[in-house]
């Protein structure tokens, strides 16, 4: 089926990502919220016009209900005549809905059906001109039974399979249903993207999110989105509020739509980002929006309805402008996490659904970097849920190398790491062969790679704060550092005077075994051997290894920069460079070639044909990748491989390894040497 859409993620954090996302020419960022437009109602003294949504508001985006339009008859001539968006004087993005919302409310028992068959209402959205339109699907309520929810969904995948046949050069949204069986969900996703549907709403959710069933919500946008795939853009149907929106955006929703914003105006509710107040209660606004800055409650309690209702859906809507404006600022920044974990304190039942994410780490840990800007947890039941939890411990588990050491120095206090007399300290001692070893809320975190991402990078409540059970679990985790000490443990608060250090320094030791600990966490156990050896030899001392590196610092902050080794004819040979962000190393063209030889892994395999454009230094797009290490994440430092195994460049994943196979469009990969000079011209964008 030849795609209408293109849809490029540019940017991740954690399953949530910014993507741009085009339609027959008409380009939106996401995550966004596209305002529900009703089609009687779209002019007037104190309505909110579609054009006000697009200038005022800046939605680029809206929609609005084909049903509604064709079941009128002035409204049906006039879009059929004149087409969706004069009808609406608006030139954004418009996405249209099929009236199975309004067969929810007043069909199945409760009324009568929709009058109008599921390929007449997709092809009334066709002939009007809309962007993106939406099948009939069968709503499935939450109480429907596993064979209920799978007849829904049966009829449901039937009437998505027709349609596409009968879209035309619009979009089409095909839902995933299937109630709270996550099975059926997950066979929903997996079935539209087998069809061929390049946008899928998470349908029937609205009664989930009325009734605070928000821990069920996680559950039902995870299925489906294991089944989605990540290249498919994903609309979370009828979610508006902004509580919910950090994180639905989170688990990599990247649209919503809600008519929220006019429905709590007509019942005289104001808008806030942990709930809706309301105007009868309040005698001041907590607000400096347009309205709230010229009004205040009292204003608008004297005011005719109409008016009154048409300043507060203005409000409303500066507050969904404001939190989606947030979510993107925070997807970009990689600090998602932080907006979740403060939403989870609005609500009993939001606290709830975060705590549900320890279930579904996995789903987190596919998409998200390894490194982003900072680590800050505030509610420690919250953030292990967070991937950097079990990822720390399974690289110390499965990649950290100990070596001899005298005696063990525990520093019981986190938050005094950053104190120039406790580092002054702890690179005496370490420097000096003791093993150092910080207690963390991640669990032990050895002082050699305490500048690796995400120790340095993490800022955690003081251990004083904190309840005896989950400081009990901190030190519970200590127990195999001490189990597995040489010599004398020796705990240390940081506040008191440092231990005295035993025996001289041997600083260039210390910075080797840095390095080379780094190093493994960071690429891992390849072929066989560590990634170190690979890189610099097998050693059995850091001593040995010290006396072969070239480690080059930082003149004004004595950190490491660049590591290298000495290479014929006295020449310098440089593999890796050391990130002051995250503590992490980039790879250069001479380390990548020593990675490349002993294995498979960190490779992204493309066309040869193309790979001659990445040698000379040009990205890797989506669409030629043909296959990958799957446990690439975005941010890793990558070999771009051809088919016949050559190396063409080194770069940064932009993206997973599964969405980079799954995408057809974008960066896979921001290749930053090429093992050739540029000389061709650059291939286009596909």
């Amino acid at each position: 089926m030849e795609t209408i859409s293109k849809f490029e993620v540019r940017e991740c954090d954690l399953a949530g990502r910014i993507g741009k996302f085009t339609v027959r020419g008409r380009t939106i960022e996401t995550p966004n919220l596209m305002p529900v437009v009703n089609p009687n109602i779209t002019s007037g003294e104190n309505a909110v016009t579609p054009e006000e949504l697009k200038e005022t508001f800046g939605h680029d985006m809206i929609i609005t209900n084909s049903y509604i339009i064709r079941r009128g008859d002035r409204l049906r001539e006039r879009a059929l005549d004149e087409g969706l968006h004069k009808l609406l004087d608006y030139d954004g993005m418009i996405m249209t809905d099929s009236g199975t919302f309004q067969s929810y409310m007043y069909g199945s028992g409760k009324g009568k059906e929709v009058d109008v068959t599921p390929l007449e209402i997709v092809e009334f959205q066709r002939d009007i001109g809309s962007d993106i339109g939406t099948i009939l699907d069968k709503f499935t309520v939450p109480s429907s039974t596993w064979d209920e929810a799978k007849q829904d969904l049966d009829i449901t995948l039937d009437r998505g399979s027709r349609s596409l046949k009968v879209m035309g050069d619009m979009e089409l949204a095909i839902p995933v249903q299937g109630g709270v069986h996550m099975d059926l969900r997950e066979l929903s996703g997996r079935s539209v993207r087998e069809m061929g549907s390049a946008y899928s709403p998470i349908g029937g959710v609205v009664p989930l999110m009325e009734s605070y069933r928000y821990s069920d919500l996680v559950d039902v946008i995870v299925a489906g989105k294991r089944g989605l795939g990540p290249s498919i853009p994903t609309h979370l149907f009828g979610a508006g509020h902004p509580m919910i929106l950090p994180l639905a955006a989170a688990l990599g929703c990247d649209l919503f739509d809600s008519a929220s914003y006019a429905k709590f105006a007509q019942g005289g509710r104001y808008m806030t980002r942990d709930r809706t107040r309301h105007l009868r209660e309040m005698d001041s606004f907590p607000c400096s929006c347009p309205v709230c800055s010229r009004y205040d409650p009292s204003d608008l309690k004297d005011m005719e309805e109409p008016k009154r209702v048409g300043l507060l859906s203005r409000h409303n809507l500066w507050s969904l402008r404001g939190i989606m404006n947030e979510i993107r600022i925070s997807l970009k920044e990689g600090t998602i996490w932080e907006m979740v974990e403060r939403s989870a304190l609005y609500h009993p039942a939001m606290y709830s659904a975060v705590r549900r994410l320890e279930q579904h780490k996995g789903h987190l840990e596919e998409s998200a970097p390894r490194s982003t800007r900072r680590f800050m947890c505030s509610d420690l039941a919250l953030s292990r849920c967070r991937p950097e939890f079990q990822r720390f411990k399974d690289g110390l588990t499965s990649n950290y190398r100990t070596v001899d050491h005298g005696r063990t120095l525990i520093l019981t206090d986190w938050g005094r790491t950053h104190s120039h007399k406790v580092e002054v300290a702890l690179n005496s001692a370490s420097s000096s062969g003791d093993r150092v070893v910080i207690r963390t809320p991640l669990g032990p975190a050895p002082y050699d790679i305490e500048d690796m991402y995400p120790i340095s990078q993490s800022v955690f409540p003081r251990p004083e704060s904190l309840t005896d059970e989950v400081m009990e679990g901190i030190i519970s985790s200590m127990e195999p550092v001490i189990r597995g000490s040489r010599g004398e443990v020796v705990h240390w608060t940081g506040a008191e005077d440092p231990p005295e250090t035993k025996g001289a320094g041997d600083e260039m030791s210390f910075l080797a075994l840095k390095v080379a600990n780094i190093t493994r966490m960071q690429f891992g156990i390849i072929g066989g051997k560590g990634a170190d050896e690979i890189l610099f030899g097998s050693w059995d001392t850091a001593r040995e290894l010290a006396s072969r590196l070239i480690i080059k610092r930082s003149r004004r902050t004595g950190k490491i920069r660049n590591v290298m080794l000495s290479g014929k004819d006295g020449e310098e040979v440089h593999l890796l460079s050391l990130r002051a962000e995250d503590g992490m190393f980039t790879l250069k063209l001479e380390g990548a070639r020593r990675l490349h030889g002993a294995g498979t892994n960190w490779r992204v395999v493309v066309e040869d044909d193309t790979g001659e454009y990445n040698a000379q230094g040009y990205n890797v797009f989506c669409k030629f990748v043909r296959s990958a290490d799957e446990n690439i994440r975005p941010g890793d430092e990558v070999m771009v491989v051809g088919e016949n195994g050559a190396l063409f460049a080194v770069g940064k994943a932009m993206v997973s390894s599964r969405l980079m196979l799954e995408a057809k469009a974008g960066v896979a990969v921001k290749v930053r040497d090429g093992v050739k000079d540029k000389k061709a011209p650059q291939p286009s964008s596909p």
